[in-house]
């Protein structure tokens, strides 16, 4: 009896198959993949897409941000701040021109009163009434006949022993008792005197330290100075010098007077320390 084919037995397939051989590839592919990871991530391509780049530049970028907010916020305070030491040195000198406006108004006052008081002064007065004696009475006239004029005085006269009788109507005014001889003999002697010696007088030495266009201004300006400046105007006076012309008129102020020009140049550099013009000049000019 024969035995059928599906009866022998059957040999396993000991070649590799596609499908072996698909994952053979994949396996070393996958492999290869993590060697490079590994040893040169470099090379391999950005699979992410550059988002952790951008995340990281957007960082840095809020970060700069924030520090020029606060670099911006410390400048603004410090511009407040300064703006604030502007206002306050602002109001201290309107505050001190005010003071200074006040005593000028006041000076001014004060200079007006005084002018109006020398005008009042410098009025004519009336002529006095001279005394008359009123002759319209009779007795008054019998009281100046008998009064009669006055008796004359001789000079170096003896004295005289008795009453006193008046001289004659006529006689002669004795007016000493220098003989002729005596006036003759003095009159010889000549007195003879040297070559005359003319020495100019030095002139008084002074400090011009303002000008302006009027004498008033001169008289507040010398009030001012002399108040704030009293050490070293407080001895002195002052006068003003006509310095300009009739189409520009300018005076100046000018102060002393000064022992010498040494003494005048210190004074100057003393009040050249503290803000005041001033030059040496000739003590002139009218008083202000």
């Amino acid at each position: 009896m024969t035995k059928t084919a599906s009866d022998k037995p059957m040999r396993r397939n000991t070649g590799a198959t596609p499908y072996a051989a698909i994952w053979f590839t994949l396996g070393a592919a996958g492999l290869g993949y993590l060697c490079i990871a590994f040893l040169a991530p470099h090379i391999l391509p950005d699979f992410s897409g550059g988002r952790v780049a951008e995340r990281m530049l957007s960082e840095t970028q809020v970060m700069k941000v924030s520090a020029d907010v606060d670099s911006l916020k410390s400048s603004l305070e410090k511009l407040q701040i300064e703006v604030d030491s502007v206002k306050a040195n602002a109001v201290a000198h309107q505050t001190q021109t005010d003071q200074l406006s006040a005593h000028l108004a006041a000076l001014d006052e004060k200079v007006r009163g005084q002018d109006t008081a020398k005008t009042a002064s410098a009025a004519p007065l009336p002529p006095p009434t001279p005394d008359v004696p009123d002759f319209a009475s009779g007795a008054s006239q019998a009281q100046a006949v008998a009064d009669g004029p006055p008796p004359t005085k001789v000079i170096n006269a003896a004295p005289q022993v008795g009453p006193k009788v008046g001289p004659p109507v006529g006689a002669p005014i004795v007016t000493g008792s220098i003989s002729k001889s005596t006036q003759t003999a003095n009159a010889g002697d000549a007195i003879s005197f040297g070559p005359a010696v003319v020495k100019p007088a030095p002139k008084p030495v002074g400090i011009q330290i303002a000008t302006d266009s009027s004498v008033d201004g001169l008289r507040i300006t010398w009030s001012a100075l002399a108040q704030v400046h009293a050490e070293q105007l407080g001895t002195l006076s002052p006068r003003y010098a006509d310095l300009g012309t009739a189409a520009n008129p300018s005076f100046g102020l000018i102060a002393g007077p000064i022992k010498s020009k040494a003494d005048a140049k210190k004074l100057c550099k003393e009040l050249a320390a503290q803000s005041v013009s001033c030059k040496i000049s000739d003590f002139k000019g009218a008083e202000l």
